[in-house]
């Protein structure tokens, strides 16, 4: 069995795919396994990862027959990863040559869940690179015996599945997965991932070429963005309660992100087949069946920011949420 099962799910990414391969092959730390998932491609992807599966035994290729989404096509390289850590690598991406040893060195030494490192960005226009650092302290502070709501907190730093090497038996023992057709489909995965999470690590190296401005990118279009971050939090909101992850603190927050996702999206025009109002108006419809796991006096201004949601119309709500939330949360 391998140490380690790189991940990567792929859909028309003929342009980046074979310098990210390229740089996975590279790696000083040899005892791994890369997973490959094509998500029905329209390009030449599928050309070139059976190009690289007949030069490198250690390289497996899965291909779907139709397009079933990054979050299914990550859901099945995690069934079918036999190593004893997952890294997760996006397609479009490159990892420095160090990037499986040092990550794996700090796991093993210090029994890590979670060994997290920090990447550098790429603009592929202008091919300028910029160190992105901003949340080290987030990270830091997230030490076995931290809060809910601390770890939270790393996981809103975090926000990217890539990035950092996780423990197999983790998400197994705690049936971790990517949500079906969802956008921003980390986020869930990552905020699940650090409330169970034992040890986590941090380590300040530059580790991770992160490419941005690619159109065909898993992360382009912040409209839809912002629509699924709206339909995450619904779901955290639900998903926390089935799994009795309610401590008070955390899940007031929680719930303040739910409503400010709510806010946030109307910023943005989104096509009339994302039925945003509906969307709103479950996240208040979720609020207040769920505002029971909060404090009595957050309960109490959440019963009253629901009951004046309901008298307004589905296509107002995300303009008076903001002074429902402003004034009462």
């Amino acid at each position: 069995m391998p140490k380690i099962s790189v991940l990567v799910p792929v859909y028309n990414a003929e342009r980046f795919l074979p310098a990210c391969i390229d740089s996975i092959l590279a790696q000083t730390y040899t005892d791994f396994e890369l997973l490959c998932a094509d998500d029905a491609s329209s390009d030449h992807s599928v050309s070139i990862l059976q190009d690289y599966s007949r030069k490198d035994k250690r390289i497996k290729i899965f291909l779907q027959s139709s397009n079933i989404g990054a979050a299914q096509n990550r859901n099945l390289l995690l069934q079918k990863a036999q190593g004893q850590y997952i890294a997760f690598v996006d397609a479009d991406d490159i990892i420095f040559p160090t990037y499986l040893e040092h990550l794996y060195s700090q796991a093993v030494e210090k029994d890590a869940d979670i060994v997290r490192g920090l990447f550098i960005a790429q603009d592929i226009n202008s091919g300028e690179q910029f160190a992105c650092e901003t949340h080290c302290k987030g990270f830091l502070r997230t030490v076995p015996n931290a809060s809910a709501t601390q770890r939270l907190q790393a996981a809103l730093d975090d926000r990217q599945v890539w990035l950092k090497l996780i423990k197999t038996s983790l998400i197994r023992a705690n049936e971790l997965m990517f949500r079906p057709n969802a956008r921003a489909e980390d986020f869930p995965f990552e905020v699940l991932l650090y409330q169970y999470a034992g040890n986590i690590v941090f380590t300040s190296q530059h580790l991770y070429l992160y490419r941005i401005g690619n159109s065909q990118s898993l992360s382009s279009g912040k409209a839809l963005e912002a629509y699924g971050i709206l339909e995450n939090m619904i779901f955290l909101c639900q998903e926390l309660a089935r799994r009795n992850l309610t401590e008070p603190a955390f899940y007031g927050r929680i719930v303040d992100l739910t409503l400010d996702a709510v806010k946030r999206i109307r910023k943005f025009s989104l096509p009339a087949s994302y039925k945003w109002a509906n969307l709103c108006r479950q996240a208040f419809d979720t609020v207040e069946k769920q505002r029971q796991y909060c404090c009595f006096f957050k309960r109490m201004r959440l019963w009253i920011v629901c009951r004046l949601a309901r008298i307004v119309k589905d296509a107002w709500l995300p303009y008076y949420a903001c002074y429902f939330v402003y004034w009462f949360r």
